[in-house]
This record gives C-alpha cells, structure tokens and sequence, in this order.
C-alpha cells in the first residue's frame, strides 16, 4: 500500500495540464497539432477528443506558459480556448 507521502512526491512531477476547446476535428488535423506541441521542450503528452463537442485538447507539461501553447495551436490555424473549470 502506498503512503500519502509517497503519492504526493509522484504527483509533484506533474506540473501544468491545461485543457482547450478547440476545433481540430479530424485525426489527420490532431497529427499536426500534437506534433507540434510534442517538438516543444517540457510538453510531455497532447491529447484531443474528437468525439466531445469542444473538441478538448489536454496537454500535460513543465514550465510551459499557457499562452505559448494556445499561440502554437493558432499557428497551425486552429481556435485554441483555454475550458473555465
């Protein structure tokens, strides 16, 4: 059994996920996106749902300022919105 210590050190190397709405809707446009965000130093994983109707794209980095990735996103000619919790 884990102790509560022991899981708080494992959630400290987790330390930005920032969720999007966004309107990439194919797989072909998430390949772009995703390879692009993950050329970025600190981006560790890119997901998008393309099922939900914001299209959600979830990405989990390291001092990565938010901006930078909605700015990479649009780049690519893609509505980047950061979700309201």
């Amino acid at each position: 059994m884990q102790s509560l210590l022991e899981h708080d050190s494992v959630d400290e190397h987790l330390k930005d996920l920032f969720i999007f709405r966004t309107n990439i809707n194919s797989r072909h446009n998430y390949a772009i996106v995703e390879g692009s965000l993950l050329q970025r130093r600190g981006v560790r994983v890119c997901t998008i749902d393309l099922e939900d109707c914001d299209k959600v794209l979830r990405v989990e980095c390291e001092n990565i300022p938010k901006s930078m990735i909605v700015e990479e996103v649009e780049k690519l000619g893609f509505l980047c919105e950061e979700l309201a919790d």
